[in-house]
């Protein structure tokens, strides 16, 4: 069975930056269509700005704090899910 490649966004905000091609806990949106569209996930995962792909990954869209979204997508590798803090 062929796994199909997930959507997600997440919002910066002020001066935040994700750590490119490093570890980092964030918030995603779930944007896949379905039944938990718009759901939102506290995660560890790997991010990336590049366009080669990181093993597993999926497609992350960032967001400014106003909601304006960056030209070019991200990737993103979740490791696990964290519970809320």
């Amino acid at each position: 069975m062929i796994q199909m490649k997930k959507e997600y966004d997440t919002f910066l905000c002020g001066n935040d930056k994700l750590p490119d091609g490093k570890e980092c806990q964030i918030v995603i949106r779930d944007l896949t269509p379905g039944k938990h569209k718009y759901q939102s996930f506290h995660v560890k995962a790997i991010v990336s700005s590049s366009t080669e792909q990181l093993e597993g990954d999926d497609t992350l869209w960032v967001r400014t704090e106003l909601g304006r979204l960056y030209q070019q997508p991200w990737k993103i590798k979740i490791i696990e899910e964290v519970e809320d803090m």
